[in-house]
């Protein structure tokens, strides 16, 4: 499983700026291979009223033949990414995510320790990595915690407080082939979302 969350404005510097951001992600994705999944995206939003098409994406994702059943679950996903913010800052950029995930019993670890390469004229390299521990009720519903950390520069990932980071409470369904997964989150340093509900429903046409 890949975590991914796209900020597609820059959160107010004060918690205490109110803004009301609605962000919609439309995905598809065609499995090439037994292994293998491209896929397209676009990004919408409307923020404070107004309504914006912010870019989109297109992905590569590998997984390869694994022990389904076994410990360790493996697997990497290469995007590109055009955004252009609410401000109006237009950012090309090439991601590569590791999918690396543990398995113990019901519990679930996964960690994506995502790079980010800016393909604009001042390129430069960011670190995004994104966490998740989730524990199965059933075969069908998991609850977990998820843990984004956006866009941190290589150079000074000591200095935390301004840099975004989100702590998500989350619940994952699936129903048939499909699955859906709701969170709720709360940024954690000035610099980050203040509240955050996120609703991700991934459909099987098989």
């Amino acid at each position: 499983m890949s975590l991914t969350k796209t900020n597609l404005f820059q959160a107010p510097a004060s918690q205490g700026l109110k803004s009301n951001v609605f962000q919609t992600r439309l995905e598809y994705g065609y499995g090439i291979a037994k292994n293998s999944e491209v896929g397209v995206n676009i990004f919408l939003s409307n923020y404070n009223g107004v309504s914006y098409v912010n870019g989109g994406k297109v992905s590569y994702m590998y997984i390869p033949t694994h022990d389904e059943e076994g410990l360790w679950h493996y697997g990497v996903k290469n995007e590109i990414n055009y955004i252009k913010d609410v401000g109006g800052t237009e950012t090309t950029f090439y991601e590569l995510t590791p999918i690396l995930a543990l398995q113990l019993d019901e519990w679930r670890f996964t960690v994506n320790p995502s790079i980010d390469v800016v393909l604009n004229k001042n390129s430069s390299a960011t670190f995004t990595p994104s966490a998740k521990v989730a524990y199965g009720l059933t075969h069908s519903v998991d609850i977990g915690m998820e843990y984004y950390a956006d866009n941190l520069p290589n150079k000074s990932l000591y200095n935390i407080t301004q840099q975004p980071h989100t702590a998500y409470i989350v619940t994952d369904a699936k129903y048939g082939n499909s699955s859906f997964n709701f969170g709720v989150g709360k940024g954690v340093t000035t610099n980050s979302d203040n509240w955050v509900i996120k609703l991700i429903a991934s459909l099987n046409f098989d």
